[in-house]
C-alpha cells in the first residue's frame, strides 16, 4: 500500500523538509533549477546566490505553518538586458515582499470583510492564523487599490469607525455595488469627508446616517450626488418614534403650548414590604430624583429662553445627548429599572402572590415550584422576601409630588414587571417568524393592552416589507400605502 500524503499546493516549489516545532509546522522548500527574467523574459540557468524568505501559510489541523523558502538570485545571460541580478518570482505562492502565501491572505481578507478588525483577530487566533487587526485592515485596503475600484464609484456608503472604541473615530467608505471597503480616513470631520469625495467626481449616491459632519461633508464634497438614509438607520428612526410614543412622554414642536402630562410612579411597592428599608429606599430616590428634577427645570427654562442645547450642555456641565432628550419632555420620567434575573424572587412575585392568596404558606414547597419556573437563588433569599409577607398589610400612598400617571404598560406575563417601551418598540418591529415563545407572549399583551400598538405594528410590518421587497412602488404617492415615512424626517436633512 503506497504512503498517502497532503498536497501543499506550493506549485513549482520541491519540499525539503517538513519539522514540528512548539510554535507549529515548518516546510522547507525550494525553487526550481532555472528562472526567466522579468524583464527580458530570457531564461537564465545561472545561478547567482541563495536568500531565505519565510512566508506564513493556513494552518494544518489549527496548528500554524510557515513556509521556509531557499529563493535562488540568478544572472541574466541576455547581453542587451538591462536586468543583469534577479530575483526568483513565486506568484502562485506570494507576491513579492509579502509575509502571508497568496491564499492565507485571501482568508484574512474575507474575515475582515465579514467581522472587521479586533473581531476577525480574535476569530482568525482560533483558527490558527497569525494575523492582528492592523494586517487585517491593510489586507482590506490592499485588495481594494488591486481592483482599482475607486475610480468606479457610483454608490457608496459613509459612517463612523472606531479606532478605539470612545477616544478614537474615523471614517470607513463603503462600495455598496460591489461590497467592498473601498477606503479609512483617518479622523471623523465634514472636511475628511469632502476632500475624499472631490476625488471622486463620478460618484452618484451616498448612503450615511444622519451625522451632520457627514451631510455637510457630501453636500460640499459631491454636491451631484443624491444623499440618502441606508436602510438600517431607517429602520432605527422607526423604532425611536415608536418608543416615544409607547413611552406617551414626547413634547409638541417649540412654539406650541405644551400639554401638561403627568409622571409616572415607577416605585410600585409590595403589599407586605419591610417598613425600614423600603422608607430608606424611598428617600435615598426622592433625593436623587429632586437633584435631576431640579437639572431639568434648569434646562426647560433655559431652553424656553432660547438657548441651544449645546450651550446648555456646556454650561450646566451636562451630556449633549441628556439635554436633547430633556428638551423634548414635558416631565421628568423615571429611571429605567432592569427587568429581574433568574436569581431574585422578584420575577416570580406573580407566581408567589398567587399561591400565597390560596393560603400556601411553607417556604421549603414554594422553593421547589419556582425551581420548576427556573429560580436560580437560594432559600435564604426566597424567605427573607415573604418572611416580610407574614407581616399585616399596610396601604402605602404614593409620595404627593409623585403623581400616577395617565396609562401604564402593561405587565409581561412571565416576570410581572412592566414592560419597558424600549422592548416594546423592539418586538414591534420584529416579524411573527422571528418572535420566541416569551417574546410572542409579550407581544399578545401588548395587542391587548393597547390598540395604537397594534396599528404601529401593522404599519411597521408593511413598511419593513417594503424595505426589503425591494420595489419602490409602494412608496409613490397615490399608490395606497399607508405614509409610515411621517415617523421620520427627510432622509436626506441633517441630525
Amino acid at each position: 500500500m503506497g504512503q498517502k500524503s497532503i498536497r501543499l499546493g506550493l506549485g513549482s516549489l520541491r519540499v525539503s523538509s517538513v519539522s514540528r516545532s512548539s510554535s507549529g509546522w515548518t516546510i522547507g522548500a525550494e525553487g526550481q533549477d532555472h528562472a526567466a527574467c522579468p524583464q527580458c523574459r530570457t531564461r537564465s540557468r545561472s545561478r547567482h546566490s541563495f536568500y531565505r524568505r519565510r512566508v506564513r501559510d493556513l494552518p494544518i489541523q489549527g496548528v500554524p505553518v510557515l513556509i521556509d523558502l531557499k529563493v535562488s538570485r540568478w544572472r541574466c545571460r541576455n547581453v542587451g538586458c538591462e536586468q543583469k541580478i534577479f530575483v526568483e518570482r513565486l506568484p502562485s505562492v506570494a507576491p513579492a515582499h509579502a509575509r502571508n502565501s497568496e491564499r492565507l491572505a485571501g482568508i484574512v481578507r474575507l474575515l475582515g470583510h465579514a467581522a472587521g478588525g479586533r473581531p476577525a483577530e480574535r476569530l482568525a487566533g482560533r483558527l490558527g492564523l497569525i494575523a492582528n487587526r492592523n494586517t487585517v485592515l491593510r489586507h482590506l485596503k490592499r485588495s481594494v487599490c488591486r481592483s482599482g475600484g475607486g475610480s468606479q464609484l457610483q454608490a457608496v456608503g459613509i459612517d463612523d469607525w472606531a479606532w478605539r472604541k470612545g477616544h478614537s473615530h474615523g471614517t470607513i467608505v463603503v462600495d455598496l455595488e460591489r461590497r467592498n471597503v473601498v477606503d479609512i480616513l483617518p479622523d471623523r470631520s465634514a472636511a475628511s469627508t469632502e476632500a475624499w469625495l472631490r476625488n471622486h467626481p463620478r460618484i452618484e449616491f451616498i448612503a450615511r446616517d444622519r451625522d451632520g459632519l457627514h451631510a455637510d461633508g457630501a453636500k460640499r464634497g459631491a454636491p451631484q450626488a443624491c444623499q440618502i438614509a441606508d436602510r438600517f438607520h431607517v429602520v432605527q428612526n422607526l423604532r425611536v418614534a415608536i418608543e416615544r410614543q409607547l413611552s406617551r412622554l414626547e413634547r409638541p414642536i417649540r412654539g406650541f403650548r405644551p400639554v401638561a402630562r403627568d409622571r409616572r410612579d415607577s416605585g410600585r411597592h409590595a403589599p407586605n414590604d419591610e417598613e425600614g428599608n423600603e422608607r430608606s429606599a424611598q428617600r435615598t430616590r426622592l433625593a436623587g430624583r429632586d437633584v435631576r428634577q431640579r437639572l431639568f427645570q434648569k434646562v426647560r427654562s433655559m431652553y424656553e429662553a432660547g438657548a441651544k442645547a449645546s450651550a446648555i450642555a456646556l454650561e450646566l456641565g451636562l451630556h449633549r445627548r441628556i439635554v436633547d432628550k430633556w428638551i423634548r419632555l414635558d416631565a421628568l420620567p423615571e429611571r429605567n429599572r432592569m427587568t429581574p434575573k433568574g436569581s431574585t424572587p422578584a420575577r416570580f412575585h406573580a407566581f408567589l402572590e398567587r399561591r400565597w392568596a390560596e393560603g400556601f404558606r411553607n417556604v421549603r414547597g414554594l422553593l421547589r415550584e419556582v425551581q420548576v419556573l427556573g429560580y436560580t437563588g437560594c432559600y435564604s433569599r426566597l424567605a427573607a422576601v415573604l418572611s416580610a409577607w407574614r407581616k399585616p398589610a399596610k396601604v402605602k400612598n404614593p409620595p404627593p409630588d409623585v403623581p400616577a400617571t395617565e396609562a401604564m404598560m402593561p405587565c409581561d406575563p412571565n416576570s410581572g414587571s412592566a414592560i419597558s417601551p424600549i422592548i416594546a418598540a423592539a418586538l414591534c418591529l420584529r416579524p411573527r417568524r422571528l418572535l420566541t415563545v416569551r417574546q410572542l407572549a409579550i407581544v399578545e399583551v401588548l395587542k391587548e393592552a393597547s390598540p395604537d400598538f397594534v396599528r404601529m405594528r401593522a404599519l411597521a410590518m408593511r413598511f419593513r416589507g417594503v424595505l426589503r421587497g425591494g420595489s419602490a412602488d409602494c412608496l409613490k404617492t397615490g399608490s395606497g400605502m399607508p405614509r409610515v415615512l411621517a415617523f421620520m424626517p427627510c432622509s436626506a436633512s441633517r441630525k
